[in-house]
């Protein structure tokens, strides 16, 4: 096979330490190979007999997701599998991003008590909750913690809440080949285990006709009129949630996004086709770009700026006409969430002596909590240091905030050692929430400063863009864009490849967009073509970057190296091969 490969693929794998064996597993992911045994992941078979133990006594069960994206599919694709399964005494809860803030909380199951819940599975949220499970617990309410965040810890040993179960491949017993997978894709292997022991419970028993049914035979004989291999109809949702929580598109997430993006393509869901239909995206030609751009923004821009549930109900609703209007809805909900970055980012000046400090620390009362992951990310792009932005949420005394780091130094670990400023804390590596006392906001710079040095940096590089490989505009082809296409899906791991173009002039710079703030570049080829050309018969590259600065631009005009991505697009039904730019030297 490695004889039949393009030269640049070639290079584009070795550039990501995939040679010899690994080449054909890496290019052609097996769905039977590349998915793991759910049953290996620490605490499945507990899980899995306690759900089936709620279905039988007719408990009351209680979905409990985050509201982000990675949360937000996975409480659909679980109550998706109770629906497919016929099982209906279940409710889904999803947090108020800002009135109640990240994972349990205590008031929230004080009302399950009152419902008569008796088991509720966390999803995306739960591992740092130790008091508040021991709360459920302690009120009769069995607690299944799904989750894939890193556990509170203390003198190197980790810190876990007194579950029924926890199914997170990130606690110490566990030994799952793979402990990177996203909040969505655990709950994900929770149903497919469901599946394998009630198809087992099928074919034991000799289903009846005529005799009366209770929900357990019910959802038997719902689980024995389903096709082979429906659990991989959910993995549109999975796909979503692993792009967009932007863990490494490696080991199993490869072959969860792989065929994901399949699914996404065939998807029946009426608001991801609305969505589809709304933004010009072409189904056939849907690549994780699309997640990461079109899908991602606008579910969590229902919970930035609206209530989480809208972004559920969007992927959940079984009616066409219903599904529309709740894509309406969280159009305009995105379109106030970029409107109200750009309002803040407009107020931001890198030359202000805090952005020289070794953690930015920045906010004020009139930034609303559910931009400031956005408003971190994009310093963080500027600057390079780890970055914590803060707002007002609904009470007044307490500020809330969001930061990121580019992983040199881990969020979390460095909110851990800073006393007890913060009232809570979570997240991953390199994005993390945070919240604190107002009285304490002209304290959290100097404490976190102080407190980075005392947490171990983790080398990443010299923060260079890795180019991997040097290229003209004659190469900006077909040829060229399949050769790097098979390594698809992209990401986190295995990023898009980075072409780089010595010594380009430019024949157009122009501006776009409602307020001029993106731009188009024109390019030469050094050949004369027979379509695509100019005025002056030459044919022509077009590179565009979205949001570029005076400084970008007058860079531009001048004779330059290009840093750009290669990359196709498929608006409104025109196909048009063009570089991306990354950056100008």
């Amino acid at each position: 096979m490695i004889k039949d490969l393009h030269p640049l693929t070639l290079k584009l794998l070795e550039n990501r330490g995939v040679v010899g064996d690994k080449i054909e597993k890496f290019l052609n992911p097996s769905y039977e190979i590349g998915i793991g045994d759910p049953f290996l992941i620490y605490g499945m078979e507990k899980a899995v007999k306690r759900i089936i133990k709620a279905i039988k006594n007719e408990e009351k069960v209680v979905i409990y997701s985050d509201y982000d994206c990675d949360g937000v599919p996975g409480g659909v694709l679980l109550r998706d599998f109770f629906n497919t399964i016929g099982y209906g005494n279940v409710d889904i809860y999803i947090p108020h991003r800002h009135n109640e803030g990240y994972g349990l909380h205590k008031k929230v199951i004080d009302k399950f008590k009152k419902d008569k819940v008796t088991l509720l599975i966390t999803i995306d949220s739960g591992i740092t909750n130790v008091d508040e499970v021991k709360y459920a617990e302690d009120f009769g309410i069995n607690v299944i913690v799904t989750d894939h965040h890193l556990p509170l810890s203390e003198n190197k040993k980790q810190i876990l809440p007194e579950a029924y179960c926890i199914l997170n491949s990130k606690q110490d017993k566990c030994n799952y080949y793979d402990d990177m997978l996203c909040g969505c894709a655990v709950v994900w292997k929770l149903a497919c285990a469901i599946l394998v022991k009630l198809k087992e419970e099928v074919k034991s028993k000799k289903l009846e006709e005529g005799k009366k049914q209770n929900a357990y035979s019910i959802v038997l004989q719902k689980v024995y009129e389903l096709p082979e291999g429906f659990e991989k109809w959910w993995l549109d949702l999975v796909a979503i949630s692993t792009v967009a929580d932007m863990v490494p598109l490696v080991k199993e997430n490869r072959t969860l996004v792989y065929f994901g993006l399949k699914v996404l393509q065939k998807t029946k869901r009426y608001g991801l086709n609305h969505i589809f239909r709304n933004q010009g995206v072409i189904k056939d030609n849907l690549t994780e770009e699309d997640i990461s751009f079109t899908i991602a923004p606008r579910i969590n821009a229902a919970s930035r700026m609206g209530h989480p549930m809208q972004a559920h109900n969007m992927l959940y609703e079984k009616d066409n006409l219903l599904a529309e209007h709740l894509v309406l809805d969280l159009e305009v909900l995105n379109n106030e969430r970029k409107g109200g970055v750009k309002d803040i980012l407009s107020t931001i000046s890198f030359d202000h002596a805090v952005y020289k400090e070794k953690v930015i620390v920045v906010g004020d009362i009139s930034w609303g909590p559910g931009l400031l992951g956005l408003i971190a990310q994009k310093i963080i792009e500027e600057t390079g240091k780890p970055t914590f932005v803060w707002g007002q949420g609904e009470d007044e005394n307490i500020l809330k905030g969001s930061c990121r780091s580019l992983g040199d130094i881990h969020v979390v670990d460095l909110m851990r050692v800073c006393g007890d400023i913060f009232i809570g804390v979570g997240g991953h590596e390199q994005a993390g929430g945070f919240s604190f006392l107002k009285e304490n906001k002209d304290k959290l710079l100097k404490v976190l400063n102080e407190a980075i040095e005392r947490v171990k940096r983790k080398e990443i590089g010299n923060g260079e863009v890795l180019i991997d490989e040097e290229i003209s505009f004659n190469d900006v082809n077909e040829i060229t864009y399949g050769a790097m296409s098979v390594l698809a899906p992209f990401g986190v791991g295995n990023p898009k490849p980075i072409f780089s173009f010595p010594r380009v002039k430019a024949i157009s710079v122009r501006r776009f967009g409602k307020k001029s703030e993106h731009i188009e570049v024109i390019y030469p080829t050094s050949h004369k073509a027979t379509t695509g050309r100019g005025d002056d018969g030459v044919k022509q590259i077009k590179a565009i970057k979205f949001f570029v600065d005076d400084e970008l631009e007058e860079k531009l005009k001048k004779e330059h190296k290009l840093i750009a991505n290669l990359e196709k697009s498929y608006w409104r039904g025109k196909v048009e091969l063009r570089l991306r730019i990354i950056g100008v030297i």
